[in-house]
């Protein structure tokens, strides 16, 4: 009886182990590191990483593109659910298990041409009014250090706001900025100070074991170490 308890345990782990893993990838339109593309395909330089994480583990996936917060919730209360690209900031430390990073991102204070006031420093902004979009790292970051910040809906309506004189920076990452300012053909606004740079990540249901968490990590520093990482930044990040 026991030989047969045995067996049927040991055919049991077997089966699980032969299933592949299976995760629901979320992420936002955050141009250039995950967006929906011309062919409606989600691509970026992050969501091509991970895709090609994905693929060296193999690991059957699905990827999805929703509202940031709606995405980044999810991830926290779904097992087997991830969200990208994820600002690793100390409030949401406990709230995931982290593979990473997939992307640097350096964040800017951008003004309208026409603004002389250049400046030096984040706290020289301090008396002015900020853009920023709910739920997201920069505008976080800058709550917590009792900044004034306009939250809007996305960050595509921060272009607007900043062109129309309802704020008088826009606070955001260096990358996404170029994008979305292009993207809604706004020349008259430009980046005027750099002040943080953070690192986003995959961040992943606290249920996902701490196994697959090691392996993708070890996956991705080899993809780092073999230029994988760097050719496809290459493709998507312009200075």
């Amino acid at each position: 009886m026991r030989l047969l308890a045995f067996g049927l345990l040991l055919l049991a782990a077997t089966a699980w182990a032969a299933d592949p893993v299976t995760l629901r990838l979320l992420t936002e339109d955050y141009p250039p590191f995950n967006m929906l593309a011309a062919n409606s395909q989600i691509s970026g330089s992050a969501t091509d990483i991970v895709r090609e994480l994905m693929q060296r583990n193999g690991i059957r996936y699905s990827i999805e593109l929703l509202p940031w917060l709606r995405a980044f919730n999810r991830a926290v209360l779904e097992p087997g659910t991830c969200v990208y690209s994820t600002t690793r900031t100390d409030p949401r430390e406990s709230l995931f298990k982290w593979i990473g990073p997939v992307a640097e991102n350096p964040w800017v204070l951008y003004a309208r041409s026409d603004n002389p006031r250049v400046p030096n420093t984040l706290e020289d902004a301090r008396r002015y009014r900020l853009g920023g979009y709910a739920g997201d790292a920069v505008a976080q970051y800058l709550i917590a250090r009792n900044f004034d910040v306009d939250l809007a809906n996305s960050d595509e309506q921060n272009v607007r706001k900043l062109q129309a004189g309802r704020i008088d920076y826009w606070a955001t990452g260096k990358y996404i900025g170029a994008q979305l300012a292009a993207r809604e053909k706004a020349g008259n606004i430009r980046p005027v100070l750099t002040f943080n740079t953070t690192f986003m990540y995959l961040a992943c249901n606290l249920g996902l074991s701490d196994q697959l968490v090691g392996q993708l990590n070890d996956t991705l520093h080899k993809m780092q170490k073999d230029g994988t990482v760097a050719k496809i930044n290459a493709h998507y990040l312009r200075d």
